[in-house]
């Protein structure tokens, strides 16, 4: 009876995880290299490019200017499977 019990709760469980899936799923820009992307360009006009840039110890600037274009700091998070830090930087609009 524990057995059958135990069973259930592990399909339950399966079942659960399995319907948040959608919820995990990765976007399409975090399957690229961080160290090879490209800056990102605007699409439309009043929409600005993202460019993510990795740290090691997870200090960023708050913007820089780099080719013309300035940068702005946005925010920040831990890619334990690689081992860095990345900050997520935002292009201002001129």
């Amino acid at each position: 009876m524990k057995f059958k019990k135990v069973l259930t709760g592990s399909a339950l469980s399966l079942a659960l995880l399995m319907s948040a899936a959608p919820a995990f799923a990765s976007s399409p820009t975090a399957t690229s290299s961080v160290e090879n992307s490209p800056i990102s360009t605007k699409a439309d006009a009043g929409i600005n490019a993202i460019k993510p840039v990795p740290s090691p110890n997870g200090i960023f600037a708050a913007s820089f200017e780099l080719n013309g274009t300035t940068w702005i700091f946005k925010y920040k998070y831990y890619d334990s499977s690689k081992g860095y830090w990345v900050g997520i930087y935002e292009s201002v609009d001129k």
